[in-house]
């Protein structure tokens, strides 16, 4: 009779181990190999009747699923705490916090996974792979406090040959495909003892099928986007610490002289700074008059003869007509001309941006920010591009729908500089996991993507997903000429979405709900 608690301890060191894996992949050091095999022990501890375990509880998969989540995600995220310290106390609680919450849903993953694989016959690498990629599906469309800065197999952005799948199902894919390899390696680790060398050809030919054929096909297809014409050339300024800051204008000129130079050796089209490069409001007022600082911009670009994109502020009355909502905000302003319309930031940061909390409170130093619900490009010379402004980065929905709109490339317009390499334990991976997500939107939309940081990382990812890891040192203040690649063809991910993720959400619910259908008739019986 089941007891109800979960099964031995072996399978808790197994869903630990698949969780220590999982969260090595969230790392600078993951490479190409691990992600397919960083689930393998999770699949080996959710099997039925693996050897030597004890009887499983119907708690079982959900333990193993909660500890091999909240662990991997407990790893990735540590940088959560020394970034975030120095803005509030808050900083531990709302690391647990997230950990816990990705830790419950990875935990109704695999009890999703386990009751669809014993009730419904679904192979098991299959159904976990299915739930999993739906618990990130669904973390990701949270109202309020949307989480979708890592996901499953992402490493494999640096590596473009092994991820061209997502230029077909997104992101989404290299979840469902390394979770499902990982499942696969298990359930075939398990079976080495108990069936004979003939009984495993089958599921080995199977699994070689499913983790060689994106290979082979990325390899073809990645040959297509060797070279490629340059359709405009960018200056990215990495300010380093502060940005303009409350210097304003004085810091955006300081940079007028090293850019005119710089245009003189090596031309190029669009000078890029960096989010909130200028802590004020551009834009007119509203009687019409420009506001003093789009002023500034103008003449800045007036003098440098070429087009600027710059992280700023925008500002508009509220609903009451009393107060003002401030939005995170990008703009074009052309060597000549009126200043573009605002981008403003899509996807705000939770509990830091778009919290509603008095500016001070619970040691908060941010008021909090209206969210841009409408990305649109910005013109820039006779084309347009897609600026996003640092978190928008991690939602490849932002950046398809600026693509879908005419955006030529994108633009990544990021602030880390509460990621100082100069101050201990804050350099951290967060650094590297931001230009993961630059180089995925470009693999999904094949776009060029220009990231252009405070502190870095600042680069160029090319439509075919190349790239250096950084152009500029980390911390270091400079100017970077990077190119940017004529786009492709409008993939199939860009023309129908997360078609998978929502896929997979719907089998996630319907694991869950097989589960408590499970957990109830065995309760009454």
């Amino acid at each position: 009779m089941a007891t109800g608690r979960p099964r031995g301890g072996g399978g808790v060191l197994l869903a630990v181990a698949s969780g220590v894996a999982i969260g090595a992949t969230f790392s600078p050091f993951g490479g190409p190999v691990l992600p397919f095999l960083a689930f393998a022990p999770l699949a080996m501890a959710l099997a039925p009747g693996r050897s030597g375990s004890a009887p499983a509880g119907p708690a079982a998969p959900f333990v193993h699923g909660f500890l091999a989540a909240a662990t991997a995600h407990a790893i990735g995220l540590y940088w959560m705490v020394p970034a975030l310290a120095w803005r509030t106390r808050l900083a531990v609680p709302v690391y647990l916090l997230v950990v816990a919450m990705l830790g419950v849903l990875g935990g109704a993953a695999c009890a999703g996974a386990l009751a669809l694989h014993r009730r419904r016959r679904w192979p098991l690498p299959v159904a976990l792979a299915a739930c999993w990629t739906g618990f990130e599906w669904a973390a990701t469309h949270v109202p309020g406090v949307s989480y979708a800065w890592l996901n499953a197999g992402g490493s494999l952005g640096w590596h473009p040959s092994a991820a061209a799948g997502v230029e077909v199902l997104g992101a989404r894919f290299l979840t469902f495909w390394t979770v499902a390899v990982g499942g696969g390696v298990g359930v075939i680790g398990l079976r080495l003892g108990k069936a004979g060398a003939t009984a495993l050809v089958r599921p080995a030919v199977l699994l070689s099928v499913v983790a060689g054929v994106p290979l082979v096909a990325g390899q073809l297809r990645q040959r297509t986007f060797e070279g490629g014409d340059v359709a405009a050339t960018v200056a990215a300024v990495q300010a380093g610490h502060g940005g303009g800051g409350a210097e304003g204008a004085a810091a955006l000129e300081r940079w007028l002289e090293p850019l005119r130079e710089l245009r003189v050796a090596r031309p190029f089209d669009v000078a890029v700074f960096p989010e909130r490069f200028l802590a004020a409001p551009l834009g007119d007022r509203e009687d019409g008059t420009a506001l003093p600082m789009t002023l500034r911009v103008a003449d800045f670009a007036g003098a440098l003869g070429a087009a600027t994109l710059v992280g700023a502020l925008d500002i508009e009355p509220a609903e009451n007509g009393r107060d003002t909502v401030w939005y995170n905000a990008a703009f074009v302003q052309p060597a000549g001309g009126a200043l573009s319309r605002a981008y403003r930031k899509d996807r705000l940061v939770p509990g830091l941006e778009n919290t509603a909390v008095p500016e001070g409170a619970f040691g908060l130093t941010s008021r909090g920010y209206g969210r841009g619900r409408d990305p649109r490009p910005l013109p820039l010379g006779g084309g347009a591009v897609g600026a996003m402004v640092c978190y928008d980065s991690a939602y490849g929905p932002t950046a398809r729908a600026l693509v879908r709109r005419g955006a030529e490339w994108l633009a990544v317009l990021s602030n880390d500089d509460w990621l100082d390499p100069d101050k201990p334990f804050r350099a951290t991976w967060a650094y590297w996991q931001h230009a993961t997500h630059a180089r995925l939107r470009a693999m999904e939309n094949r776009v060029s993507v220009v990231q252009v940081a405070a502190t870095g990382h600042t680069f160029a990812v090319s439509p075919g997903g190349r790239a250096s890891a950084s152009a500029l040192e980390a911390g270091e203040e400079g100017i970077a000429v990077l190119p940017v690649r004529r786009r492709g063809a409008q993939t199939l991910y860009t023309r129908l979405g997360d078609v998978l993720g929502l896929a997979c959400f719907a089998v996630f619910a319907l694991g869950v709900v097989v589960d408590q259908a499970r957990g109830t008739r065995g309760r009454h019986s």
